[in-house]
């Protein structure tokens, strides 16, 4: 029985009774799932046969002690967040306006970005797909010879990112409420940051996409589990974007191994993969992973170097003293501003992952972890705290999402999700103009909508 207690201060005129729904037929086991492929990554780290530059084992002791201890912290503040109280919010007003004027601004907004990062049109996506290290390539040249003067593309796409980043999560959670219309401009926006990826040749849009697309699901799965459903009917229910998601990832992994192998010159006759142009290196011959299929081999083994070295980065940064960087090191995008108003590069070379291109581990070309650009600012103490605070607010996001119906946590949920991926890499919610003010204006959305709502109903644990 749903344990509901119904709190009225004021008389209201109209009331609409909006469904309630009790929390025991809610589930965490989305949150454990993306946590465990967290775990996951650093035992890859751990296990895989890369030669890792760690020869002491003081130095070992201290990264796994203080991973489980950042572990342990998110996992915890997490079920905290995730438990509780839940106030069932009214839908988000407006959702086929939302769709459409962000499938329209992704199409808008895509040819002066295409030109800008890559001197080329999107209509000339096949071809880019053909040759997509000649895409990468030419990506970096531009991005050197044009440093500076893509400021108003980049002003542009940070200032309509929170409708565009909006549209697939509200999309796929919604999928079933939404008309025609509503449903062509999902696709319509997932195939422009598509065509966007491929014109760059770079991983992150298609990455961000399959983050943010199956976040969403697991939202949608949620909120089928707090109303009632259950197993068959669940699947019932969702078999549809279950394939259309295992289809996205099969493209997406196959173009994330092709890149790879197209920017190395192949794999075929490779033995061997590095971290970039680093001595850190994985023998694909060896016994532990030589049962796998040469494709499989290398993309794996590729993924693991590009995703699970972060913590090599950590390491490194865990051997050097603490120099704060004033609040503003936790992200590439804050410290350009600071750069670029002030003219002080000192800040910045006071940061743990500016400091590790000191023992060749450049942050323009490996990653770091998300503590570690956290501790930039606030050393690896507060970092904990700074990962408690993001574990409770994943699980609270999580929680007015599902069992609240919340449109705008959902939203601020997906953007959570994205930074617990990314974490053995980067900060990546706010490595770029576009994830500060995606989150902050959503922040404050949540913040509003939960508040004028129509709050009818608290729901008790």
């Amino acid at each position: 029985m749903t344990d509901i207690s119904v709190s009225r201060t004021t008389p209201a005129p109209a009331l609409r009774i909006l469904q309630v729904v009790t929390p025991a037929g809610t589930t965490r086991a989305p949150l454990v799932w993306v946590f465990g492929y967290v775990v996951a990554t650093f035992a890859l780290f751990l296990i895989w046969p890369v030669q890792w530059p760690i020869y002491y084992a003081s130095g070992w002791i201290r990264l796994i002690g203080y991973v489980t201890l950042c572990f342990l912290t998110i996992g915890g503040t997490t079920l905290i967040g995730s438990a509780g109280a839940t106030r069932v919010v009214a839908p988000l007003r407006f959702l086929s306006a939302i769709l459409v004027v962000g499938a329209i601004v992704s199409v808008l907004i895509l040819v002066p970005t295409s030109y800008a990062y890559t001197g080329r049109p999107p209509w000339e996506a096949m071809d880019a797909l053909r040759n997509q290290a000649a895409a990468y390539r030419r990506l970096q040249s531009l991005l050197i010879a044009n440093s500076g003067q893509r400021n108003t593309i980049v002003a542009m796409r940070a200032i309509v990112s929170p409708l565009l980043y909006a549209v697939l999560p509200l999309g796929v959670m919604r999928w079933s409420s939404i008309n025609w219309l509503g449903r062509l401009a999902v696709i319509v926006t997932v195939l422009s940051s598509v065509v966007f990826s491929i014109m760059r040749g770079t991983d992150k849009e298609m990455a961000d996409l399959l983050v943010a697309g199956v976040s969403a699901g697991l939202v949608a799965y949620g909120r089928s589990r707090a109303v009632g459903h259950r197993g068959w009917g669940i699947l019932g229910k969702y078999w549809k974007h279950l394939l259309i998601g295992g289809l996205f990832l099969y493209f997406a992994q196959g173009l994330f191994t092709e890149r790879k192998a197209e920017r190395l010159g192949g794999y075929v006759s490779r033995t061997a993969v590095c971290a970039n142009d680093s001595h850190i290196c994985a023998n694909l011959d060896n016994p532990w992973i030589s049962w796998l299929p040469q494709p499989q081999r290398f993309g794996l083994t590729f993924f693991i170097l590009s995703t699970c070295s972060g913590y090599y980065g950590l390491e490194l940064a865990l051997e050097k003293p603490f120099e704060s960087s004033l609040g503003i090191g936790h992200s590439p995008a804050s410290l350009s501003i600071y750069e670029a108003i002030t003219g002080d590069p000192s800040i910045h070379m006071r940061t743990f992952t500016y400091r590790n291109a000191g023992d060749h581990w450049s942050e323009d070309y490996y990653w770091s972890t998300l503590m570690t650009w956290i501790a930039n600012d606030v050393g690896f103490p507060g970092s904990i705290l700074v990962l408690a605070l993001i574990g409770y607010c994943w699980g609270r996001w999580w929680r007015e999402a599902t069992a609240g119906f919340s449109d705008p946590a959902a939203i601020l949920f997906t953007l959570g999700t994205m930074m617990m991926v990314y974490l053995p890499a980067n900060n990546q919610v706010f490595a770029s103009y576009d994830g500060y003010v995606v989150f902050a204006c959503w922040l404050s959305i949540w913040i509003v909508h939960r508040h004028r709502a129509g709050l009818l109903a608290r729901i008790k644990a």
